[in-house]
């Protein structure tokens, strides 16, 4: 009678074991189980309960922070973004442009040549460079005349501006004669400062990387040259 009343007890524990078992595995099931890494050692989501496997961009990103300047409006500057993004983007393949407009700025006089009649491009650079980088290019943007030492002289005014290998640049409309152009003169410095990419080899006139040579005529650059587009989308 004692060894009956021992396995009853046994089995009643043995039972209880199982069920609790029972629960916790069933509760474990409930809330999704582990999280799985994918095969490119990406954790998967889990939300509500449920395993959702997270979808993953295989394409390199690249933010643009637009800069704009002084009187450089809000509105001129989201019409660039778009230009960029209607015309630049088809330019890069495999690439994704993530382009978004910064609150305005004023620049400072500290950025201004010695005579205070110009401002410096290499200063407007070397002040945005700091939050910029490879993944993050900031394009300054100002109606105002700019400058850059080059050519022997102290003080030449130029349409853009990019400082190989630093990640900021900056155009200006001051000298660009037909305002349309902007989203060229624009993707020609984005194309120096992204891609440490030097002018167009072959200077295709229809090429955006032709060096301007101080013209500021971008009216029959329309596209990148077959050297220029393989050379740059193999970066």
């Amino acid at each position: 009678m004692k060894k009956g009343k021992n396995s009853v007890r046994i089995l009643l524990f043995v039972a209880g074991v199982l069920l609790i078992a029972a629960i916790i595995f069933g509760a474990f099931l409930a809330f999704g189980g582990p999280t799985v890494l994918s095969p490119k050692g990406k954790e998967n989501v889990k939300e509500e309960g449920e395993k959702v496997e997270e979808v993953y961009c295989t394409c390199p990103t690249i933010n643009i922070s637009l800069q704009p300047y002084d009187d450089f409006t809000q509105k001129e500057a989201v019409r660039l973004k778009e230009d960029l993004e209607k015309n630049l983007s088809p330019l890069l393949d495999g690439v994704t442009l993530c382009i978004d407009v910064l609150p305005n700025k004023p620049l400072e006089k500290s950025l201004m040549n010695e005579a205070g009649t110009r401002y410096r491009g290499d200063k407007i650079i070397n002040s945005l460079a700091k939050d910029a980088d490879k993944c993050h290019i900031i394009i300054a943007l100002t109606h105002k005349d700019i400058s850059i030492s080059y050519k022997g002289k102290p003080d030449w005014g130029v349409l853009g501006l990019s400082l190989i290998p630093k990640k900021a640049c900056v155009v200006s409309t001051y000298r660009v004669k037909n305002k349309r152009d902007l989203w060229k003169v624009t993707s020609h410095e984005f194309i120096h400062t992204c891609f440490n990419y030097n002018h167009c080899p072959n200077d295709n006139l229809t090429c955006i990387m032709k060096d301007a040579k101080g013209h500021a005529d971008f009216s029959n650059k329309i596209k990148l040259c077959e050297q220029c587009s393989k050379t740059i989308n193999n970066h």
